[in-house]
């Protein structure tokens, strides 16, 4: 376990591009929560609709789709930096 953690150290060191992976998609989810809650407020401006029930789904159909978004970016994220770990660790010879 220690030899593990050592090498995962030594990779990381070497390879940044596997920091800005984690950044990029913490980030890129920020802003989808952001740009959800932004849409979601223009939308019930523009809705005022006096039944809650089509307001609900309404926002249960956009909060869905902003979900299936976030979730698409972790992986797409996830894969990028699991492909520089794989290529440092190959570099280095670990």
């Amino acid at each position: 376990m220690k030899d593990f953690f050592l090498n995962l150290t030594r990779i990381v060191e070497t390879n940044k591009k596997i920091y800005w992976a984690i950044i990029f998609g913490i980030a890129a989810c920020l802003l989808l929560f952001i740009a959800e809650v932004v849409h979601m407020q223009s939308v019930a401006e523009a809705l005022k609709a006096n039944d809650p029930s089509i307001s609900k789904e309404i926002f249960r159909v956009i909060a869905h789709r902003y979900d299936l978004a976030r979730w698409v970016v972790m992986i797409l994220f996830i894969v990028w930096s699991v492909y520089e770990y794989q290529s440092t660790k190959k570099k280095l010879g670990l």
